[in-house]
């Protein structure tokens, strides 16, 4: 009968007679002689086509395997012909160390919901075709680039829904290859390798002429890099020279999204312009012209916050549009003269206003030119 493990999409194609219904690799208890001759096989004592090659879906088939002992892919006996088909590591679990060092693959590479409880290694390997990390944790605490001098000549290298992300540094990457990072996280000591990994992915996206991911990119790398303006100190005779730095990295992130995001400026503005509104009414507002454009009418609003409270509602949003009309001609720095401030504090206020419109606006131009550019 076949082995019964299965998870998801994912089943074990092996065949077996023990009276648990479950294959060598997927028992939970293993005789001595069982656990000898999965080591024979990890130590390339024993070909691994028997055991291995899943010739049904044509693919090297380590899913939902658990290892409990080191592993060095280049040490398992693989028939020549057979190294040319994808390997699964889908749904396994490596308890102790993993090493893939030096090793190249010809076809793709799956490690989906795969567990890495001890060090994990990629150094100087050779992924020829796609490479995809989904779900997978990496549960070492050791920082270090489990891809240094790896290179990467297919077509993508996904690296996605990652809980607790590594290292990137030294690797490598054709000039064609699309590297995905998307949704992974980083704890705080590990902020600067999280920015380093945005900014590697945001370099390759340029070099494949990707500039929508480059800029989705670029926006991951500066959080992170403002996550690290604070230092994580309690001496606050240091701590007072990052405020600054800290407040413009917040003004940059929410107001204009790091150049990445006009809607915010758009969002922003419109805040700006409907604060300054109710604050023209409570300065004082003449109206020099009726709504409906009738020459020499005259008109005061000068309001209260008592008088505001107590204000009918369709007499306060009727008087509320022309001040928000004011305002957003004021913003804009159109300034047609129909209304205008009655006194010193709305003259600071216009003033003000139109000092933070001409900023916005030119905020808001420059961040859609550079949108539009890619």
């Amino acid at each position: 009968m076949k082995c019964k493990w299965e998870i998801g999409d994912c089943k074990c194609y092996r065949y077996t007679d023990d009276v648990s219904q479950y294959c060598l690799f997927h028992r939970k208890s293993k005789s001595e002689k069982e656990k000898k001759i999965i080591t024979n096989i990890l130590n390339g004592y024993i070909e691994a086509n028997e055991y291995l090659w899943n010739k049904e879906d044509n693919i090297y088939d380590f899913r939902g395997i658990i290892f409990d002992q080191d592993v060095s892919l280049g040490r398992i006996e693989i028939n020549n012909l057979n190294k040319k088909v994808p390997f699964d590591f889908s749904y396994s679990v490596f308890n102790k160390n993993i090493y893939f060092d030096d090793y190249r693959f010809y076809s793709n590479v799956l490690f989906v919901n795969t567990k890495f409880y001890q060090d994990v290694s990629f150094e100087n390997c050779v992924f020829i075709r796609s490479c995809i990390f989904d779900k997978s944790e990496f549960l070492s605490s050791k920082s270090k680039s489990i891809f240094y001098m790896c290179k990467f000549l297919g077509q993508e290298f996904v690296f996605k829904n990652i809980s607790n992300g590594v290292k990137f540094d030294g690797i490598r990457f054709s000039s064609n290859t699309k590297f995905i990072l998307q949704n992974v996280e980083y704890s705080k000591e590990r902020y600067i390798d999280a920015r380093n990994a945005y900014r590697i992915a945001k370099n390759q996206s340029n070099i494949i002429g990707d500039y929508e991911e480059s800029g989705k990119y670029y926006y991951e790398e500066r959080v992170y890099n403002g996550k690290m303006i604070l230092p994580r100190t309690n001496d606050k005779d240091k701590k007072h020279k990052y405020i600054v730095p800290k407040i413009m990295d917040l003004v940059s992130k929410y107001i204009v999204g790091y150049g990445e995001k006009p809607q915010n400026v758009l969002f922003f503005s419109f805040i700006l312009i409907s604060i300054f509104a109710y604050l023209y009414m409570m300065a004082g507002l003449r109206f020099n012209i009726n709504v409906d454009c009738t020459m020499n009418y005259h008109r005061t609003i000068k309001y209260s916050f008592l008088e505001l409270l107590s204000l009918d509602v369709k007499e306060f949003m009727s008087d509320y549009f022309q001040a928000w009309y004011f305002s957003i001609v004021t913003f804009t720095t159109v300034g047609y003269g129909d209304i205008i401030p009655i006194n010193y504090h709305g003259k600071v206020l216009a003033s003000i206003e139109m000092f933070l419109g001409v900023t916005v606006i030119a905020t808001w131009t420059s961040t859609v030119v550079r949108k539009m550019s890619r």
